[in-house]
C-alpha cells in the first residue's frame, strides 16, 4: 500500500476506562491503545462525516525502506525493524555507518550486542521507547536507531549506540554472524540474512497516508 489510498484506523477495542481502573490489579484490561486510530466504535460515524465534508485531511507517515545486498524488500516497516540473531541468547555481530549522498558521514562502528533496532517516528512510542529511546514528532521523516545491549563499546563509539538517521541519510549495516533475521513490525514478517550480507535502511519508502487523531498533530 502506498500514499495513494488514505487509511482510517478504528479502535474497536470495547474496553472502557472504568473497566481498566476496576480490574487493573487482576489482569491487563487495556488490550489496544489505538495510538494511530482517529476513530473509535463510538465516534466512527462522526469521523467519517468530517472526512467526507473535507474537515479532516490525512497526514503522511514515514516508513522504513530495507535493502539487502542492494535488493529492495517488498515490505516497508511502519513502526520498526529489528536485526538480530534468531536465538536471543546468541550475540549479534555487525557493523554500521551513516551515509549521505552515497558517502560515509559517520565512523564505521563495529558492534557485539543483542541486535539493532530502527524505528520510524510513529514507532518511536513502542519498543524503542521501552528500550530507553525518545518519542519523535509523529510526522518526522527521520529514523531513530539503537544498538540493543552493546557489549563494552569503545569510548569513542559509545555516543553512536543510539541516534538518528536523518531523512536525507541512510544507514548501511553489514552482518557478521552466521545467521540472522530482519524482523519487520513484529515477529510475523521477517527476512533471513547471513554472514557478509549488507543491509541498507532509510526513510526513502512510500509514505502511508493516514487520518490521525488530533492529539498527534499538535
Amino acid at each position: 500500500m502506498d500514499d495513494s489510498v488514505p487509511v482510517l484506523g478504528v479502535n474497536s477495542d470495547p474496553t472502557h476506562v472504568e473497566e481498566v481502573e476496576a480490574f487493573s490489579n487482576e489482569f491487563d484490561a487495556t488490550r489496544s491503545t489505538g495510538y494511530l486510530c482517529a476513530a473509535t466504535v463510538k465516534n466512527f460515524e462522526q469521523v467519517i462525516d468530517k472526512i467526507l465534508d473535507g474537515q479532516l485531511v490525512p497526514s503522511i507517515l514515514s516508513r522504513i525502506s530495507v535493502c539487502v545486498n542492494s535488493e529492495q524488500l517488498p515490505t516497508f516497516a511502519l513502526n520498526d525493524i529489528l536485526v538480530a540473531h534468531p536465538c536471543p541468547a546468541t550475540v549479534s555481530r555487525f557493523s554500521f555507518k551513516i551515509k549521505k549522498d552515497g558517502l560515509p558521514c559517520s565512523p564505521l562502528v563495529n558492534c557485539r550486542s543483542s541486535g539493532l533496532r530502527v524505528s520510524t517516528a510513529a514507532g518511536s512510542t513502542a519498543a524503542m521507547l521501552s528500550a530507553g529511546g525518545f518519542i519523535m514528532p509523529t510526522l518526522s521523516q527521520d529514523l531513530q536507531y539503537m544498538v540493543r545491549e552493546p557489549i563494552s563499546p569503545p569510548a569513542a563509539y559509545s555516543n553512536l549506540m543510539h541516534g538518528l538517521v536523518k531523512s536525507d541519510e541512510s544507514m548501511e549495516a553489514t552482518w557478521f554472524s552466521k545467521e540472522g533475521f530482519i524482523y519487520i513490525d513484529g515477529s510475523h514478517i521477517f527476512h533471513s540474512i547471513q554472514n557478509g550480507d549488507t543491509i541498507e535502511l532509510s526513510s526513502k519508502a512510500p509514505g502511508l497516508k493516514v487520518f490521525l487523531p488530533p492529539l498527534l498533530l499538535l
